[in-house]
């Protein structure tokens, strides 16, 4: 009976000293982990739209804030990439689209605490600009961060824009003559619409909430131009502080599903 309880002291022992180990071999990869991701975790992406008479000007910039100076290293001059997509997804303005860029090597060093910037200009005459909410997507494209390790993921910053039209009618394929009233979260539109089995869909969002989404349907379908009306009622408390209330008409293809003719309308801006 002794020597079992010998055995088993020691086999207990032998546990322990095991466990141990295994702890401390896991902290020290657990540390070495942070310290390597520690700089690029603190690289911050910033983005600034503004929508100005010549067109959509954005500014980029990387934040170092580490206590280190970060070194970032591209393939190439193609260090970032700017899209704009619609609410159906499609891409409005891709800022790397039709450019050559030279392939050699570049880097870019950001001091502790400091920013390095970067501008960028989407040319939109008031004429092609359609009103609409549109989501802004800034990606930085390292190959490498030294000190430190990088995800691609973590250098992405998206802002929301919302577009205000420019000239012309209110109007596209599929809508026209659109003409609404109200405020403070009710609302009145009117208009004719050509859509397929005559029924289209709308939707109220600031560019972050979808406050409404509803369908409705005209007396005639396509290629007949039907009247329509409808009203919009969103509770106080769910207006937005400080944004843009934008009124999306369309309908859904029947071949894909997808939003079609979108004509996007600015009902109320709250400031």
């Amino acid at each position: 009976m002794g020597q079992l309880s010998k055995r088993l002291f020691l086999i207990f022992i032998a546990f322990i000293l095991l466990f141990s180990l295994i702890s401390a071999c896991s902290k020290d990869q657990e540390k070495k982990d942070k310290k390597e991701g520690s700089i690029s975790a603190q690289l911050n992406p910033v983005l600034s739209v503004q929508q100005k008479n010549d067109g959509i000007h954005f500014l980029i910039a990387l934040e170092n804030q580490s206590n280190h100076t970060v070194t970032l290293t591209f393939n190439s001059s193609k260090m970032f990439d700017i899209t704009v997509t619609d609410t159906a997804g499609n891409d409005k303005y891709r800022h790397s689209k039709g450019k050559n860029y030279n392939q050699d090597t570049e880097k870019i060093q950001i001091n502790a605490g400091a920013s390095h910037l970067w501008k960028a200009f989407w040319k939109l005459s008031p004429e092609d600009r359609k009103a609409g909410i549109y989501k802004v997507k800034a990606t930085f494209n390292p190959s490498n961060v030294s000190p430190g390790t990088i995800k691609t993921e973590n250098l992405s910053v998206t802002e929301i824009l919302t577009l205000q039209s420019g000239l012309g009618d209110l109007k596209n394929n599929s809508f026209r003559n659109i003409h609404f009233t109200g405020n403070d979260g009710e609302y009145k539109v009117s208009g004719e619409a050509k859509v397929f089995e005559a029924s289209f869909a709308y939707s109220v969002s600031d560019g972050h909430e979808v406050f409404v989404e509803k369908h409705e349907q005209t007396s005639e379908r396509a290629p007949a131009w039907a009247p329509f009306s409808f009203e919009i009622k969103i509770p106080e408390e769910d207006l937005p502080i400080n944004g843009t209330l934008m009124l999306e008409l369309f309908y859904f293809s029947p071949k894909d599903g997808e939003k079609t003719d979108i004509l996007a309308v600015p009902l109320e801006t709250f400031k």
